[in-house]
C-alpha cells in the first residue's frame, strides 16, 4: 500500500517506511518526532491531536491472523537465509555465527522475531516463544487501530483476502488509480495457512481472539 500511494504523493504528504523514500526518512523522523512506520493510531492521536484521526479518511489493511503469522515466519526465514547464504553457513547455524558487528550492520538479525526463529526449530515453537511479545508483527492488529481517548476502533478496515472487492472503491475514495504491487515477498516459504496444524490454529485463535472478533474472521 505504501508503495502504491508513494507514486501519488504531493509535497505536503508524509510517508514513513514502505517505499524507498519512506525508508530514508522514517528513522530521522522517529528520532525527532517519535513517529515511525509501526506507530499506532493511539500514538498518532496523542502526538498530532484527535483531528488528524477524526477528520481524515483513515483506513487499514488487515489480515487473517493465521496467514499473518505464517507470513512473519517466512519473512524472518528469508531474511536470515539470505544472510546465511552470504556467509556460507546453514540456516540452522546462523545464531552461532552472528557477531555484535553483524547486528550493527544488519539490524534484522536482532529483531525479536529473528531471535525467536533462531531459538526454535519450527513454526509451533516460534509462535510460542516469549521474545515475540515485543515484535510489532506479533501484536494484535486491532491494538494499532484503537483511540486512546474513546477506546474505540478508528477508521475503516479492509481485509487483505478481499482485495479485489475493495480496491476500486478505495482508489475512488483516495482520488487515484490504485494498483497494489506484491512487494516485500518472502523468498523462503516454510509454511502456509493450510499446513498449520489444528493445535497451533487454536493457539493463534486464542491469542488473537480480539482480531477474529473485530474483523469478522471465522475460527
Amino acid at each position: 500500500m505504501e508503495q502504491a500511494l508513494d507514486r501519488s504523493l504531493a509535497w505536503n504528504d508524509l510517508i514513513l517506511g514502505g517505499s524507498t523514500f519512506g525508508e530514508r526518512i522514517q528513522e530521522p523522523y522517529a528520532a525527532k518526532f517519535g513517529l515511525a512506520k509501526h506507530s499506532t493510531v493511539a500514538e498518532i492521536e496523542t502526538l498530532c491531536g484527535s483531528e488528524y484521526v477524526d477528520q481524515y479518511y483513515l483506513f487499514a489493511i488487515v489480515r487473517h491472523p493465521v496467514s499473518r503469522l505464517c507470513s512473519l515466519y517466512n519473512f524472518v526465514a528469508s531474511t536470515l537465509s539470505k544472510w546465511a547464504a552470504n556467509r556460507g553457513v546453514p540456516l540452522e547455524a546462523v545464531a552461532a555465527h552472528i557477531t555484535p558487528q553483524d547486528t550493527r550492520k544488519k539490524p534484522g538479525l536482532k529483531w525479536a522475531s529473528s531471535r525467536a526463529f533462531m531459538a526454535t526449530g519450527d513454526f509451533s515453537g516460534f509462535i510460542r516463544h516469549e521474545a515475540l511479545g515485543s515484535a510489532p508483527g506479533f501484536r494484535p492488529q486491532i491494538d494499532s487501530l484503537v483511540s486512546p481517548v474513546t477506546e474505540t476502533r478508528k477508521g475503516t478496515f479492509l481485509r487483505l483476502e478481499e482485495l479485489e472487492n475493495w480496491l476500486p472503491s478505495l482508489g475512488a475514495e483516495l482520488g487515484i488509480e490504485l494498483q497494489l504491487p506484491h512487494a516485500n515477498q518472502s523468498q523462503v516459504k516454510l509454511i502456509d495457512a493450510a499446513s498449520v496444524n489444528s493445535e497451533d490454529k487454536r493457539y493463534i485463535e486464542s491469542l488473537f481472539s480480539a482480531d477474529f472478533e473485530a474483523f469478522g474472521y471465522e475460527k
